[in-house]
């Protein structure tokens, strides 16, 4: 369930990651709020440009599409329940390295002890 889940929620992200590769985006000041509303705005492609240069900067050394859905998954984990000004390349970026070493789990939600 929560890989299909996962899933969902990075099929979008690829289409945008291989658009815009020309207009730079500033990636220490990027938050959860403008690539929220880059993936819910046409022809905006600041999500991908956005996700394409934290590539560049992880160097994760594997296929681009590898690296692509990493990281997308870590901002997505990254920005789940903060605050829209939220900046998650840090985040996203030790995410997707966890990914890449097999020490990554997805925390579901708490279960209550009623």
């Amino acid at each position: 369930m929560r890989s299909r889940l996962a899933a969902l929620l990075v099929i979008p992200v690829f289409a945008l990651a291989a658009c815009g590769a020309n207009k730079k985006v500033d990636t220490s000041s990027y938050t959860c709020a403008q690539f929220n509303k880059s993936l819910k705005t046409k022809g905006d492609d600041s999500a991908g440009n956005y996700i394409n240069q934290l590539r560049k900067e992880a160097k994760l050394g594997q296929k681009s599409k590898v690296e692509r859905s990493e990281l997308t998954l870590g901002i997505i984990v990254a920005c789940r329940n903060k605050p829209a000004s939220t900046k998650p390349a840090a985040a996203a970026i030790v995410t997707a390295k966890k990914i890449k070493a097999g020490k990554f789990r997805l925390q579901g939600k708490k279960k209550s002890s009623n």
